[in-house]
């Protein structure tokens, strides 16, 4: 197996005789750039390849395009059978094959600069301001943090102490009432000094935003304000940070850069997908004390996102609304299911801030079962489960990703989807037989796309 010539393990700070410590860490930010632009996002076995040979060692064997020697094969599916894996997800031999997918890609010098000419730059385990929530994700930490900061003269030392961050998620879509409890509830926390975190979506994200933005803009200009470092609002993106998305949100996003940060562990340049946004909640979920759904659909992110935290033990809040309502649907079954609190105002926030802790009944689950989305057993969630499957629902994890890569309006070559999906080509050949099959992929001429026409459910 080929070695970098700097050896070092996820928490280890040493150089090679002759090497700066300033081009270590250079060099380390690279790497781990690379590796963040090979991997998908939610890959357990890369967390716990790279926990247990180091980011240098694990990223030289990806980019040697050798075969992994037995004994570290064995290892490997000892320490994932360790960390919770599944048989399939231990097989490090099959994984080299999906990463090396992208290894052409990788170029970590060239996303450092698209980054630092934005005013961003990326976060790394190694780093002192690395957030300890995230640690709580195990395998499932991401490999890095690209971050963005448009104010020039302050860059990103550290964000905001766990027991002042809050997460507010909900539904796209939003009501009159979800857009007034959103606001009083956030624009009261923000008042409190704390820092409200999302997802930059539109509805309930969007809401979340403007309220923290409305606080920041009040107090810089009031003239006894003296010069504030809190971060107010913190947008944990499923792209590259150097194409914010949505672009409905393009102005809003820029302006919660100018005042607080945005997040994403994605390299620049990379497209959001549906299999990146789910990932993208474990991460809002890891960041926040406590996660606060106004309104939300039966079926939606802000449940996925509510759900990781209580897989981490952190409490969750829910507000209610009217059960003739489909966007308090989400929040009812949240309340009904799990050990869910309900909240009516900040203060109820503040309670659940204060205990610190989920119920006991919501124990962390394996790791792999983290990046699932739970569902209800009652007669209700049965029948809102048959109003609401689609034909991708009963999908394999590679088949999804690799629906996800398929493109809705133009064709691709197999080739081409290999790298989207960030799969090797034998499983890209057979997952498009079988969305062939289920009436999800069209072929024109030996390219694909999804379906013009979804088949119904």
């Amino acid at each position: 197996m080929n070695r970098q010539p700097i050896s070092t393990g996820t928490h280890e700070h040493g150089h090679d005789e002759g090497i700066s410590a300033v081009d270590t860490q250079e060099h380390l930010r690279q790497v781990r750039a690379e590796l963040s632009r090979i991997i998908e996002p939610g890959d357990l076995l890369a967390g716990v390849v790279i926990d247990h040979m180091g980011c240098f060692e694990a990223h030289a064997l990806i980019r040697s395009g050798e075969s992994a020697p037995q004994r570290l094969v064995q290892s490997v599916t000892e320490a994932a059978e360790a960390a919770g894996l599944s048989g399939r997800q231990r097989d490090l031999r099959e994984a080299l094959v999906r990463w090396r997918t992208r290894q052409d890609q990788a170029a970590g010098a060239r996303d450092l600069a698209t980054l630092r000419r934005l005013g961003g730059g990326i976060l790394v385990p190694e780093d002192p301001h690395w957030p300890t929530g995230l640690r709580d994700l195990g395998p499932a930490q991401p490999l890095a943090l690209w971050w963005r900061r448009d104010r020039s003269s302050h860059p990103v030392e550290a964000l905001p102490e766990l027991h002042r961050t809050v997460a507010v998620v909900g539904s796209r879509e939003i009501t009159d009432y979800g857009s007034r409890v959103t606001a009083e509830i956030c624009e009261t926390l923000a008042e409190r000094q704390m820092c409200l975190l999302s997802g930059g979506a539109y509805g309930v994200d969007a809401a979340v935003h403007r309220a923290a933005l409305r606080v920041w803009e009040r107090r810089s200009d009031h003239p006894d304000a003296e010069e504030h470092s809190l971060i107010p609002t913190v947008a944990v993106l499923a792209g590259g940070l150097d194409r914010l998305y949505p672009a409905g949100n393009d102005s809003l996003l820029r302006a919660a850069a100018q005042a607080g940060l945005l997040l994403s562990e994605l390299a620049p340049g990379s497209s959001p997908s549906k299999h990146r946004f789910l990932q993208r909640n474990r991460i809002i979920a890891a960041l926040a004390s406590v996660t606060v759904v106004p309104e939300a659909r039966w079926r939606s992110g802000a449940q996925n996102t509510a759900h990781h935290a209580l897989s981490l033990g952190r409490p969750v809040g829910a507000v209610p609304g009217s059960v003739y309502s489909p966007l308090s649907a989400g929040c009812h079954r949240l309340l009904r299911e799990t050990p869910t609190e309900m909240v009516r105002d900040a203060a109820d926030v503040a309670e659940l801030i204060a205990s610190g802790t989920a119920s006991p009944v919501s124990a962390p689950q394996p790791r792999q079962q983290m990046l699932a989305l739970p569902t209800g057993e009652g007669a209700s969630a049965q029948k809102h489960r048959t109003e609401t499957s689609r034909p991708e629902d009963s999908l394999g994890e590679a088949d999804r990703l690799l629906l996800d890569a398929l493109p809705k309006r133009r064709l691709s070559p197999p080739g081409k989807l290999s790298e989207v999906a960030g799969l090797p080509m034998p499983q890209v050949l057979g997952g498009l037989s079988r969305l062939q099959r289920r009436g999800l992929a069209r072929s024109v001429n030996g390219q694909w796309g999804k379906t013009l026409t979804r088949p119904s459910s």
